[in-house]
């Protein structure tokens, strides 16, 4: 008789454990869901974060300017891995140019082979004012205009008055 007492408290003991288990198996699983949500919201804070800064410094470097050629040539000095317009400079006094500046995943300029974001901004000019399009999009898409929409980070839109200048009557 006492045989099976101690076979059926071991059964029930082997049921409580293997209970136990599988209870911690799922909260461990809800966890490691949490902690991979966290880390991806983290990451994309990081990026958006990053873009802000750029698009709001490349704005305000843009604004110093005083057209869309002397803003072109301030662009290459700071990012010599963008892509530029194939054109003279001269030649973009009165048209559209547009620009993509390549960055790796810490947001340091690179080659576009490398690049992680990118910012595309496009210059148009109208008499005195220069107005820009700036995107940051996530490298990792394809380079479709479907998916360059779904991967953009940040948007910024600028206008800036271009002063008269005994200089700018020249042009």
């Amino acid at each position: 008789m006492t045989r099976r007492n101690r076979a059926s408290s071991s059964s029930l003991f082997l049921m409580e454990l293997i209970i136990a288990i599988f209870f911690f198996s799922a909260a461990s699983a809800v966890c490691i869901q949490f902690f991979v949500k966290s880390h991806l919201l983290s990451a994309k804070s990081n990026a958006l974060n990053h873009a802000v800064n750029e698009c709001t410094s490349t704005a305000e470097l843009i604004d110093a300017s005083d057209g869309i050629d002397s803003s072109l040539n301030m662009l290459m000095r700071l990012y010599p891995n963008g892509t530029y317009p194939k054109s003279s400079l001269s030649s973009l006094a009165e048209s559209d140019a547009d620009v993509r500046i390549y960055f790796d995943k810490d947001f340091q300029d690179c080659i576009s082979q490398d690049a992680a974001y990118i910012l595309t901004i496009h210059f148009a000019r109208e008499e005195l004012m220069i107005s820009t399009d700036m995107k940051v999009t996530s490298a990792d898409g394809s380079q479709d205009t479907e998916t360059i929409d779904d991967a953009v980070i940040y948007e910024l839109q600028t206008r800036h008055h271009i002063a008269r200048r005994t200089d700018y009557e020249k042009e």
